[in-house]
């Protein structure tokens, strides 16, 4: 009871937190109409998570079985992830047609983006810095032009 305990709310999606405390419910003696109910699952829910928690424990209970299929791009991983680190892109467009010309997969920017964060890779922030900055102007501008409420 004191591992359902821990789990119950440190878990990634709110559906896993709340199988986790269904069963911990079941466990304190509540029937299983109180457990669905405190716990906002289904009967079926309940019931799954209970014989997965009598099996395989707090483990079989947060284990997330809703992974899609792998990507086209995972066995290219480390090509794309060397080639972006030697000459950095300048747009997901850029990106896009890099790796389809590097492994002939080709994908929308979308995809390429949510690729490149799985890979550890965010996109450059690039700003213009102004050419003629004067600091001390900036601070008098703004001592007087800012209206403090």
């Amino acid at each position: 009871m004191k591992s359902l305990d821990e789990a119950r709310f440190c878990q990634k999606t709110d559906a896993i937190n709340r199988r986790v405390n269904a069963v911990y419910f079941r466990g304190l003696g509540r029937t299983q109409k109180e457990a669905v109910r405190l716990a906002n699952v289904s009967l079926n829910t309940l019931r799954k998570a209970v014989v997965a928690f009598e099996s395989g424990g707090v483990a079989a209970v947060v284990a997330d079985g809703r992974e899609g299929p792998p990507s086209a791009l995972d066995p290219h991983a480390e090509v794309i992830k060397s080639d972006f680190a030697a000459h950095p892109p300048g747009s997901l467009a850029q990106d896009a047609d890099r790796i389809a010309r590097l492994t002939g997969v080709r994908r929308q920017p979308t995809q390429v983006r949510i690729f490149m964060r799985g890979l550890g890779m965010a996109p450059r922030r690039l700003s213009p810095i102004p050419g003629k900055a004067d600091p001390q102007r900036q601070a008098a501008f703004k001592k007087t032009s800012w209206i403090l409420c």
